[in-house]
């Protein structure tokens, strides 16, 4: 029965409910047990550190007042000084000449007076070190005292007299003394400063006790303020205990209620559910939970969207990772992206077999035009440029033809040319290096530029004032042998795959013109021939003709001859 007991009261304090205000109840305690104790003796550290820096700054207010009180004294000597030497005209001043006029002063000085039992005292500042004026003791005044420091052979007034010359003429000195109205010696702060134009030493100074009974008063303020703030401290924490566990115990609670809605959610979704976000408003940590698992939620339910988008083959369907460090989201975006990039190569692989497709059927087209050929080559290089325009979509082209007349200045003669798919008329010449066309043929290389300026086609290329965006001139060779050119103007940029078909099929182009240029320079022969032939066989019957009219006028002649003879002899 016990035992039951124990359980059940064990489970109850393992409830969260249970365990925050318990916990929480000790935490507290023990913070602020640990809290209280390290304030005190904090605290405490802070007081000592605070008396002893309020020894040092008394300290030096009694310094500076010291300097002050001298000062005063100082400066009253000076005035007099200045009087005596202003009233008699000089230009410094003999004490012993003028005891009278410096008594006022003396005077002056000795009501000075400070304190319980401060006061300003003068002597000499060079041995035997005579006392000028004491006020509490004036029996001293005008005798010589012998006075050591303790522990020392060195009399005090002789000790003044090093720490002026150390110090450039004031300083502190501190030595034991009789305080007035004892026998006693005690520890005594003085202040000197020298007076040159007398050659006299001004002191004051305190005991050390006055300073000792400032810093005794200062700590027993500063302890009776710690006896308070630990009473303080010790009452806050109790009373904040007891409140703080109360509170807990029925907070706890709202806590748990929370936290039971949002394990209930998470094993749910650990069963592959989907779930629907908590629409509590809280703006407490709760609340900071409730947000992170509603952002899981969002996010799972956008998992199964976007897998939804993929599986019906939107690759572009909206997706974000729910942070830079979502693996799931991130391998998400890496399968699409791959999915992505295996449709692209797909389409890219689709592409080039349609553009090889064509490329082959342009070839096809390209060799039956060869093939048929024709006798006048500018008709066969009209087809063949008006072809290769439509195939780049250009809007220009020309093919220039090596003429070879000349055998010392060969040009590039414009034998066929295009624009804007109407036949274009040109009579144009270019000599081997002049512009693009001519530095192709000199160079026997392809020549492919863009982005061309407005005027730039006008200057540089053959075919006239267009303004291209593109140009492209390939060299027809044979076996290396310069047949000619082909140029070709775009708006656009020209495909690198229709550039490389161009470069193929010139090949095919120049060995079709080079036969085609035989062919009409044979037929052309041919023709110089049969005329020739038709002439000599017109020039043979000429002189047969003229043969038989010979023939026959012999004839005559000598009939004529016969008949004459027979006439002579008859």
């Amino acid at each position: 029965m016990y035992l039951s007991s124990f359980k059940s009261f064990f489970r109850y304090l393992m409830k969260i409910k249970t365990k925050i205000p318990l916990f929480t109840g000790l935490t507290i305690f023990v913070t602020m047990f640990a809290i209280t104790l390290f304030s005190i003796i904090e605290y405490r550290n802070k007081t000592l550190e605070s008396i002893d820096a309020y020894e040092v700054e008394q300290t030096e207010i009694i310094k500076k007042q010291l300097q002050d009180y001298v000062n005063i004294a100082y400066k009253i000597l000076d005035r007099a000084y200045s009087e005596i030497k202003d009233k008699y005209h000089l230009n410094s001043v003999n004490i012993k000449d003028y005891p009278f006029e410096l008594q006022q002063a003396i005077k002056d000085i000795e009501q000075i007076s400070y304190g319980d039992a401060g006061y300003i005292w003068i002597n000499e500042l060079n041995p035997p070190y005579t006392v000028i004026m004491h006020p509490i003791k004036p029996a001293m005044n005008g005798t010589v005292q012998l006075f050591y420091i303790k522990d020392t052979q060195q009399n005090v007034y002789e000790a003044f007299a090093d720490v002026i010359h150390k110090n450039g003429g004031a300083g502190f000195l501190e030595y034991d003394y009789y305080k007035p109205g004892t026998d006693v010696k005690i520890p005594k702060l003085s202040y000197i400063r020298e007076y040159e134009p007398f050659g006299w030493v001004l002191g004051t100074g305190v005991y050390v006790d006055y300073i000792d009974k400032m810093v005794a008063d200062k700590t027993a303020m500063l302890n009776a303020e710690t006896n308070r703030m630990i009473i303080i401290i010790s009452v806050l924490g109790i009373i904040l205990i007891a409140l703080a566990t109360v509170t807990l115990y029925y907070f706890g609670k709202t806590i748990t209620d929370a936290i039971y809605t949002v394990g209930d959610k998470l094993y749910y979704m650990s069963q592959g559910l989907i779930v629907e976000p908590d629409k509590s408003k809280r703006t407490d940590e709760i609340g900071d939970m409730n947000k992170s698992l509603n952002d899981l939620i969002y996010g799972v339910n956008s998992y199964v969207d976007f897998a939804s988008n993929i599986e019906k083959g939107n690759l572009h369907a909206d997706f974000q990772p729910l942070s830079d460090n979502d693996k799931l989201g991130i391998s998400l975006l890496d399968m699409r992206k791959s999915l992505q990039q295996a449709k692209e190569e797909d389409e890219k692989r689709i592409k080039e077999n349609e553009r090889r497709h064509r490329a082959n059927e342009a070839f096809a087209m390209f060799n039956e035009l060869l093939r048929k050929g024709s006798n006048d080559i500018n008709e066969l290089s009209y087809l063949i440029i008006s072809k290769l325009v439509d195939y780049i979509d250009g809007n220009q082209g020309g093919i220039f033809i090596l003429n070879e007349n000349d055998k010392e200045n060969p040009y590039l003669e414009l034998v066929a040319s295009v624009a804007y798919n109407r036949r274009k008329f040109n009579e144009k010449k270019i000599n081997i290096g002049d512009g693009l066309v001519g530095a192709c043929a000199f160079e026997k290389e392809k020549i492919y530029i863009t982005n061309i300026p407005d005027n730039y086609a006008e200057i540089r290329s053959g075919l006239g004032t267009a303004s291209p965006k593109s140009i492209l001139i390939v060299p027809l060779l044979m076996e290396n042998n310069l047949i000619g050119v082909i140029e070709l103007a775009s708006l656009k940029e020209i495909d690198s795959f229709d550039i490389e078909f161009v470069e193929k099929v010139s090949e095919s182009i120049a060995a079709s013109l080079y036969a085609t240029r035989i062919n009409a320079r044979t037929i052309e022969l041919q023709r110089e021939y049969n005329e020739l032939l038709k002439e000599k066989e017109k020039y043979n019957d000429t002189l047969i003709a003229k043969e038989k009219e010979i023939k026959s006028l012999n004839r005559k002649i000598a009939s004529f001859k016969e008949n004459k003879s027979i006439l002579s002899m008859n």
